[in-house]
């Protein structure tokens, strides 16, 4: 390989990068949408750790300064130690839970620093002194700092929930849009790469089918520096070597054909007046290998004929001297050339023609020249005894007529149909078996097409064939 060559992705590496972005791209969005979801998990375990707890915490104290003042109260009244035990009871009750909240939640011990204070001078004469060291106003004291422990604390739970609720749709949103972001330039890079893959693609298919219909290949563009650009620069060096080949091909063709058509006509011509007699008398025997020589003569110059017609269609130089003639005298003059090879084979000869007089812009000596190929090929695969059928047509647009040359042979595979009108071809069936190069169809599709119609192909093996092609009328009776 040359080290100048600079290293190209293939397709392989182009798929794999193509991932590798994908899964960055669903991680990003995951990392940040599972980020996302923390942030609510701590705002929510906040609000269910602390918040929730302080509330019921404060709420458990309130009832028990509640209780314990009535209990004081009764004794003052009753003056039953009942009471008094139930005092001290809630009294500890108390303690026990203010100990507890201000262990779990230490950020409140300034806030209580003289509830705290006060109940421990309390509870340390409680049980001497008795409940008369508790006035009403300390109960009263205590009950407000609580309530406003509460009060705050449910407003900072409170903005905690809103602060909740806010994040919940913010990350709702980033999960749906991130969703629909990713699903999206998933989708678009998908496409693109598909697209630029069957770019390269359809170009190379293009250039197959060209290549393959016997037409001239356009270069294949080369829309991509991986595998499938070096194949389409493969396949364009390729057909550059074909083209060029076949026009080299050609040149022989025209070359071989104009340099034996001189000495082929003197042949002739030689063979000709030996048969006459020119130079002596020709007895029976003499006179039969001279129509054997002048026959294959002449079968020769058809053939130079036919190559030098290809030749023509190939370099589009065919001239054709149009004017307007009568279909159905066409059909029965391409009839009448025919008849006798139709006879030798007894296979019959039949014209489906209009009524009224059908006209077509046309060269008559070609159009001839296409209606005598397709009934010789007619009769030469009909089996003896059947029959051949012409018929012309006026199309039901009006701006066309066809023509269908119907026999009653083997018929054509389907896959051999369309490779029937390539030059050269023969079907694998009758290489051995009848004479001919393949020129036939080649120069007739080429003769159609050269007057603006179409050739085409009806058939189906063992139901014979139909070769139907259409030419314009004359304008001005269109």
């Amino acid at each position: 390989m040359d080290r100048n060559t600079p290293r190209r992705l293939g397709i392989t590496a182009k798929l794999l990068i193509w991932c590798m972005m994908l899964v960055a791209i669903f991680y990003a969005t995951t990392s940040v949408l599972i980020l996302r979801i923390q942030s609510l998990v701590e705002v929510s375990s906040a609000i269910v750790n602390v918040n929730y707890d302080v509330d019921l915490s404060a709420q458990r104290m309130i009832q028990q300064l509640l209780s314990l003042e009535e209990n004081r109260k009764r004794y003052e009244i009753l003056e039953k130690d009942v009471y008094m035990d139930a005092f001290v009871s809630d009294l500890e009750s108390f303690g026990k839970t203010l100990t507890s909240v201000l262990a779990r939640h230490p950020e409140y011990n300034q806030s209580w620093a003289v509830l705290t204070k006060e109940y421990a001078e309390l509870l340390a004469r409680s049980r001497d002194t008795g409940p008369k060291v508790l006035p009403d106003r300390t109960v009263a004291r205590w009950l407000e700092i609580l309530s406003e422990a509460r009060q705050q604390n449910q407003q900072e739970m409170e903005a905690r929930l809103n602060e909740l609720a806010d994040k919940s749709r913010a990350a709702e949103r980033l999960g749906f849009f991130g969703l629909v972001a990713s699903i999206g330039f998933g989708v678009l890079g998908s496409v693109f790469i598909a697209y630029r893959l069957n770019l390269s693609l359809t170009e190379i298919r293009r250039g197959i089918r060209e290549l393959g219909s016997g037409e001239p290949t356009r270069p294949v563009r080369v829309t991509t520096h991986d595998e499938l650009g070096e194949l389409a620069q493969a396949f364009n060096s390729m057909t550059a070597r074909l083209t060029e080949e076949e026009q080299m091909r050609q040149d022989f063709i025209a070359m071989l054909s104009h340099e034996i058509r001189t000495p082929l006509t003197s042949i002739r011509e030689s063979v000709d007046l030996v048969t006459d007699g020119v130079f002596g008398e020709v007895n029976e025997k003499q006179r039969h290998f001279l129509d054997i020589s002048r026959q294959e003569a002449l079968r020769l110059t058809h053939l130079l004929e036919r190559l030098m017609k290809v030749s023509s269609l190939e370099a589009q130089r065919l001239r054709l001297n149009t004017e307007p003639l009568d279909a159905a005298a066409l059909a029965r003059q391409a009839l009448d050339k025919l008849q006798s090879t139709a006879l030798a084979k007894n296979i019959g000869l039949k014209a489906e023609l209009p009524d009224n007089f059908v006209f077509v812009e046309a060269d008559q000596e070609h159009v001839t020249q296409v209606l005598v190929n397709l009934l010789g090929n007619a009769i030469k695969f009909s089996p003896p005894d059947s029959l051949v059928r012409l018929s012309v047509t006026p199309e039901p647009t009006g701006k066309s007529v066809i023509f269908c040359v119907v026999d009653e042979g083997p018929g054509i595979a389907p896959e051999e149909q369309e490779r029937i009108f390539l030059k050269y071809y023969r079907e694998p069936a009758v290489r051995g078996s009848v004479d001919g190069l393949g020129l036939g169809l080649s120069i007739a599709r080429g003769i159609v097409e050269a007057h603006g119609g179409s050739l085409w192909l009806n058939s189906a093996p063992g139901c014979g064939a139909s070769f139907c092609f259409s030419l314009p009328k004359p304008r001005t009776m269109v």
